[in-house]
């Protein structure tokens, strides 16, 4: 499952009409609240949502943000309150309800889970997430009438390969309960097949476009960013999501990354338009770039000649490849000071996120560890390195519950990047924990 994902990371989303409209105080207040917990930096984290809910009360993303630290810093009850006050400010809040329920199940109040569940999958009906969660809660509840069709849709819906453990899960509840898994001819027409799946789902990718077009609105454009990523993986050749993931990139000053995306839906779209816009869009980008000192023109040399000639992202790979270099040589600050500088040169880089996680397992900074894994499982959720990861940090933190989860996904995992020594020593530390 990415439950724990989804509920760490997908900390926030678009507020919709009706809730609280935050001051432009209040708004800067939550973004620093996003920054810090992203560094897993909680304590500042909590002090800035509250800030944000001083200037303006009711306001939803920073309930759910201060929600979120909350439970992270084990006050899980205190976290259901303000999960549900963000409910209650905003009833189309997709991820506060997800995390209410998520929260609810974790101090074994099924009810309010199921109640929480419930709710975000009529928001949210494509996410196999909460349809597990949906039916965990009515399995606890003893209303086996209701666990069954959720356990159904969850397996219908759970097409991505590294969660395949949580289908076996779900279908041994199944049987237990005297049901199986619907036919793939009767399941919801909105599921392709899994052969499709894993290349292509046009109905999640327009579902997080829109998202994203929602928080671009707001002006929070690292988390449209990452929505508009999401479509991107979706569907590898929706030009509107490539578009749109240049348009944001950009406006965070990720001008290189931005090129890269206008250049793809270039290459996809016969659109003249379309291909005008990001032409102009490049062309924008590489004004910018050169200003910045990142081209060759820039010193007044002519392209390909000399070191300013590196693009950006080789300068990304050359500072990612230098901080494994001194993991490997237990160097852990020398490796986050170089880590640090690859991923300002390529945000999207996912190897480098691993690699800063165990930089900081190095350093004994579990959080900053489980935030670095955590980013990169939201760039590659089909990866298996920041499962391993996470689990370790979560063990060191005392989150055994967690830890265990994390292990057994990284050893049922069938991802390129598995290490068998790792599965191995993945199954024997999830046994410990049980």
């Amino acid at each position: 499952m990415v439950v724990l994902r989804r509920f760490v990371i997908a900390l926030s989303a678009a507020m919709l009409l009706g809730a609280a409209e935050p001051s432009a105080a209040a708004r800067d207040a939550f973004l620093r609240g996003e920054s810090a917990l992203a560094r897993g930096r909680w304590d500042d984290a909590a002090a800035a949502y509250r800030e944000a809910l001083a200037d303006t009360p009711g306001y939803p993303s920073a309930l759910n943000g201060l929600g979120s630290v909350l439970f992270r810093k084990g006050q899980v009850r205190e976290a259901l309150t303000h999960f549900r006050d963000a409910t209650q400010a905003d009833p189309g809040f997709k991820m506060a309800w997800f995390n209410l329920g998520y929260a609810a199940r974790k101090t074994g109040d099924a009810a309010t889970a199921a109640r929480a569940y419930e709710r975000y999958t009529e928001l949210e009906p494509g996410d196999a997430d909460g349809f597990y969660g949906l039916g965990e809660s009515y399995r606890q509840l003893g209303q086996k009438d209701k666990a069954i069709p959720a356990y159904q849709a969850y397996i219908a819906r759970e097409q991505r390969k590294g969660e395949q453990v949580w289908v076996r899960k779900a279908t041994e509840h199944l049987k237990a309960m005297g049901a199986e898994p619907l036919p793939v001819a009767t399941a919801p027409p909105s599921v392709a097949p899994a052969a499709e799946a894993a290349t292509s789902n046009p109905a999640l990718a327009a579902s997080r476009i829109r998202d994203g077009d929602a928080l671009m609105k707001e002006r929070r454009y690292r988390e449209a960013a990452f929505a508009f990523l999401d479509a991107s993986h979706a569907d590898a050749s929706h030009v509107e999501a490539l578009f749109k993931l240049g348009n944001a990139l950009a406006v965070l000053g990720y001008y290189g990354q931005a090129v890269a995306q206008w250049e793809r839906a270039t290459a996809l779209t016969k659109d003249a338009a379309i291909q005008q816009s990001a032409k102009e869009n490049i062309d924008r980008a590489r004004a910018k770039l050169a200003q910045a000192g990142a081209s060759p023109q820039a010193a007044g040399q002519a392209p390909g000649s000399g070191p300013v000639a590196d693009t950006t992202r080789a300068l990304a790979r050359r500072a990612y490849e230098q901080g494994v270099q001194r993991i490997g040589a237990k160097d852990f600050s020398g490796a986050l000071t170089s880590l640090t500088q690859a991923i300002q040169h390529e945000p999207m880089l996912a190897v480098a996120f691993v690699a800063r996680g165990s930089a900081n397992i190095g350093l004994r900074r579990y959080a900053e560890a489980a935030a670095d894994y955590q980013y990169a499982l939201e760039l590659e959720p089909g990866s298996a390195s920041p499962l391993y990861g996470l689990a370790e940090s979560f063990r060191a933190m005392g989150r055994t519950l967690e830890a265990r989860d994390l292990y057994e996904r990284y050893a049922a995992s069938s991802a390129a990047d598995i290490r068998p020594q790792l599965q191995e020593e993945s199954r024997q530390k999830a046994a410990r924990l049980r």
